[in-house]
């Protein structure tokens, strides 16, 4: 078994904001040689891309003017030795430049291109502009985390829900060509990624949502120390179990029981305000109740199950989040969790354009007349 399932994949990407960004560092960690396609300007910089060392590891990097009409032969060449293109651009742009899917397709009719927006590619709302708070405001999702319409949240979710959506897709989409010997044109919308989110509630699209409502066995409760538990006990089995741990056995049968005057969350709070967090978590987790650490910032890093898997990784001495997917070999070999460091931008322009059938004759007059 292969740890680096996407070995020998090749993938463009185009993108200059977060969601290609999440997907693309996937392909990487999976074994795909990512090209980050960058503007010349920043030609020995660190990339631009948001995120920096978290989006851009593991990836390669070449530049190119796309504003230039050299560009289009130069990408017409380039497409002909690549499996994948990843691109966030307003719909139809590319193709207008004169390198879109239909110009790819006539050079590589297994490309797969992958069009990450808003939107989507149709529709009315496909050429409108937003951010992430614009795509969860539309699916449903964000009154369906919350009711108060004044509340957003203080990181983005729709991106990585369309990014791994991209992720999906892709992979799908090599399987059949696999098959087929043809590409695909994929086209992901945050909008629908985020109202993916919908499909966990009980008739989600009605005007009074499924609600996952905060009951004295599904709380966060403040400990001693100033830290938080979330309380997730909410079977029989796991109530009692807490109930019991805390000394508050003659709680267990008021499970289902209202809790209208919050008198049973009051006795819960008491109860944790008399030790520490994480104190509280290992006791109660090792009696059989669902009692987690709140984490945050460096407690995420300090968190030992965390260390255990090796969850955060350190890339260039940066602390990133680790890729979540993990192989397993039948002999045990394990896949690693994070790929390295960026490189400069630029830094693999010759190397990519040389693999791709470009003489150095051609690279020079590209250089010189500052296309690449």
């Amino acid at each position: 078994m292969s740890l680096k399932p996407l070995s020998g994949i090749r993938v463009l990407d185009f993108t200059a904001m977060p969601p290609g960004g999440f997907c693309t560092v996937i392909l990487a960690d999976l074994g795909a040689e990512v090209i980050r396609i960058e503007s010349p300007s920043q030609k020995g910089k660190t990339s631009l891309v948001i995120g920096q060392v978290a989006l851009s590891r593991g990836k390669r990097s070449m530049t190119m003017d796309l504003r230039r009409p050299e560009a289009v032969p130069l990408l017409k060449r380039l497409v002909r030795s690549v499996d994948v293109v990843v691109e966030n651009a307003k719909p139809g742009a590319m193709e207008d430049r004169g390198f879109g899917y239909s110009q790819a397709h006539a050079e590589n009719n297994g490309i797969i291109w992958c069009a990450i927006t808003g939107f989507g590619q149709s529709g009315p709302y496909s050429e409108r502009g937003g951010h992430d708070v614009s795509y969860l405001a539309h699916s449903g999702l964000l009154r369906a985390v919350s009711p108060d319409p004044l509340w957003q949240p203080a990181i983005s979710l729709s991106l990585q829900a369309g990014a791994l959506a991209a992720v999906v897709g892709i992979q799908s989409a090599l399987i059949e060509r696999s098959r087929t010997k043809q590409g695909a044109f994929l086209d992901i919308s945050l909008a629908e990624a985020a109202g993916w989110f919908l499909t966990c509630g009980v008739n989600p699209l009605s005007e009074r949502p499924y609600a996952i409502s905060s009951t004295p066995d599904r709380r966060i409760y403040q400990c001693q120390d100033g830290r938080y538990v979330a309380v997730a006990s909410s079977e029989p089995r796991t109530w009692t179990a807490l109930c019991e741990a805390l000394g508050l056995a003659h709680l267990g049968e008021q499970l289902h029981k209202p809790d209208e005057s919050g008198q049973r969350a009051h006795m819960l709070a008491e109860k944790f305000l008399t030790r520490p967090a994480v104190e509280w978590a290992e006791l109660l987790s090792a009696k059989g109740a669902a009692v987690t650490l709140v984490n945050h910032g460096q407690q995420v890093k300090e968190d030992p199950h965390v260390i255990a898997r090796r969850s955060i990784a350190d890339v260039g001495g940066t602390a990133v989040v680790a890729n979540p997917i993990r192989m397993v070999a039948t002999d045990g070999r394990r896949s690693d969790t994070a790929t390295g460091a960026p490189p400069p931008v630029g830094a693999d322009t010759t190397d990519v354009l040389l693999s791709a059938g470009l003489t150095q004759d051609e690279l020079e007059q590209l250089l010189k007349a500052g296309v690449i």
